[in-house]
């Protein structure tokens, strides 16, 4: 055996390696049936309502009642995926989703059905569906080493696309056989085995810390102050938004080419869909095992979307049917190439407390831009013809990237480490707060040397920064106006139970963080710390004397 075979060998097992666990495996081919049911139960819901309301404004408005729904619950998906039993959370919403599926079979079959009907229980459906994103996709990474990560996001990631390959043609088929109403029988199903694994699945409650989970309301406002303050998050929400929107511009348009300048039946479209699937099981499975040890993410990324761009160029002027379907081939391998890189970003940009809640941000972002690109480029294309519509889009990807490597490198998030470092010290109170609702106030004395006033600004912004990102509501730093030396740096929490969680919060990069302020300090000094709370939530019985 060649070197080259034995890579191949190697990469392949590389790539297949998170199918070792028992319960990944069932759970990926559990979730890759239930993605081939919801593929086929929108065909067949979509068939329906050309069926019940031939209109364009009511097939319309069966596109909002699907994708509305990601919108409006998502960021609430995330927020429940990290306070409560992601587990539980998934069969919870996939019963719900089972009773949606049902019902719609049942009216259907009873000819009940009407067009409000359906896009009821289609935006019924979505929102089931969008909750159980953020809590779905971690659950099977955390069921290999964390070696074996970047390998499960990708298989997560063909899942997906052998659902949306085999999915709309199989129901295609079956609806065109029988009735729209068996496909809606046929996703009720694939949710039933997707409950039963989920049920044999032994997960831990994402509980980070020895202190109870968050309430609602606090997890979404912890999620919206991380998001705001979190550079990191913010270099990855960027590059996700810019590929959704230029991307979008080939799935948006192919249907256009297959039926207008290709003159295709379905079957044709079919295999150009199946040929973007097929590139991208080809990429996860043998290409992108091998890259990985040779690549970094960002260079990955940044790789993918060149020739992402390179290809919707060559859709966009080339008409000759074969080498169409050898170009979505590649288009499928670059897709899969940015998307689970993206991912393996995503997961890294953030600690696992706020973990969902910044993954249910990344997938609002995607799909939105998605559905805001979709119909840009739809105009442009009505403007402009398909060809231009589509070269304009091929351009614009490819200055984003030039931007993005300038601006938006992904690389930052190899050096953050969210591991637990519990350096800060508890305090040791000698009145203890009598509920959870009065604010903390944190000050910290620093005494440095006044020639190094410019450094420990800069070290300050940076780990104010970090303070507000982990739930600091208010921060500021204040200098002496008589000793110029002299520093305070006060931050305000909303609870001392908040502030206890931000002391389990804290991690090797926030510590590293803080070196780098010890470091400008006079010499023979240290930060004094103090906490005060509101005096108003103190009872006299709990005030005693040591």
């Amino acid at each position: 055996m060649d070197s080259k075979q034995q890579d191949s060998k190697t990469a392949i097992y590389s790539a297949l390696s998170p199918f070792k666990n028992t319960m990944f495996r069932m759970l990926w081919i559990a979730t890759v049936c239930s993605n081939i049911g919801t593929a086929m139960h929108e065909v067949g819901a979509a068939w329906l309502m050309t069926s019940l309301a031939p209109t364009p404004i009511m097939i319309s408005l069966m596109v909002t009642a699907t994708s509305l729904p990601i919108v409006l619950f998502t960021l609430p998906g995330g927020a429940i995926a990290d306070i409560f039993d992601r587990r539980l959370v998934l069969i919870i919403t996939q019963g719900y989703m089972f009773a949606i599926a049902v019902s719609l079979g049942v009216l259907t079959i009873m000819g009940i059905t009407n067009p409000s009907i359906l896009l009821t229980l289609t935006f019924a459906l979505g929102i089931g569906s969008s909750i159980s994103m953020p809590a779905a996709i971690p659950i099977p990474s955390s069921l290999v080493p964390r070696s074996e990560m970047p390998a499960a996001l990708t298989l997560g990631a063909i899942g997906i696309n052998i659902g949306r390959a085999i999915g709309p043609t199989a129901g295609g088929f079956i609806v065109t056989a029988i009735a729209p109403w068996i496909v809606f029988f046929l996703n009720a199903a694939s949710l039933i085995s997707l409950m039963v694994v989920l049920y044999r699945l032994q997960l831990k409650s994402p509980r980070y810390g020895s202190l109870p989970p968050e309430r609602f309301i606090e997890a979404i406002r912890s999620q919206v102050r991380y998001v705001r303050y979190s550079n990191v998050v913010h270099i990855v929400i960027v590059r996700i938004c810019i590929f959704a929107i230029c991307s979008s511009a080939l799935s948006a348009l192919l249907p256009l080419i297959a039926k207008r300048q290709l003159h295709l039946d379905p079957t044709g479209f079919g295999f150009l869909l199946g040929s973007l699937g097929m590139g991208a099981v080809i990429c996860g499975i043998l290409i992108l095992p091998k890259l990985r040890t040779k690549a970094s993410v960002e260079l990955l990324i940044s790789f993918g979307t060149g020739i992402f761009a390179v290809v919707m160029f060559l859709m966009a002027h080339t008409h000759h049917f074969i080498l169409l379907c050898g170009i979505m081939g590649l288009g499928g391998i670059a897709w899969i190439m940015i998307l689970s890189n993206l991912y393996v970003a995503g997961f890294k940009s953030a600690p696992k407390w706020v973990g969902g809640r910044v993954l249910a941000v990344y997938l609002l972002i995607l799909n939105g831009g998605l559905a805001a690109g979709s119909l840009l480029w739809g105009i442009v294309a009505g403007k402009v013809g398909i060809p231009v519509a589509l070269s304009v889009a091929s351009l614009a990807l490819a200055v984003s990237l030039i931007i993005s490597r300038s601006r938006y490198r992904t690389t930052v998030v190899d050096e953050l480490d969210f591991t637990p470092s519990m350096h800060w010290i508890v305090p040791q109170t000698v009145m203890e707060p009598s509920d959870s609702r009065g604010r903390v106030l944190i000050t910290i004395e620093y005494h440095i040397n006044p020639e190094s006033a410019y450094d420990f600004d800069q070290a300050m912004c940076k780990l104010g920064q970090i303070r507000k990102r982990e739930g600091i509501i208010y921060w500021e730093l204040f200098r002496d106006v008589t000793d110029a030396g002299r520093y305070i740096e006060v931050s305000i929490a909303e609870s001392w139970k908040e502030h206890l969680r931000q002391h389990e919060h804290v991690t090797a990069t926030d510590r590293a963080a803080e070196e780098k302020v010890r470091k400008l300090l006079k010499e023979g000094t240290q930060p004094i710390v103090s906490h005060f709370i509101t005096e108003h939530i103190f009872k006299a019985e709990n005030i005693h004397q040591d």
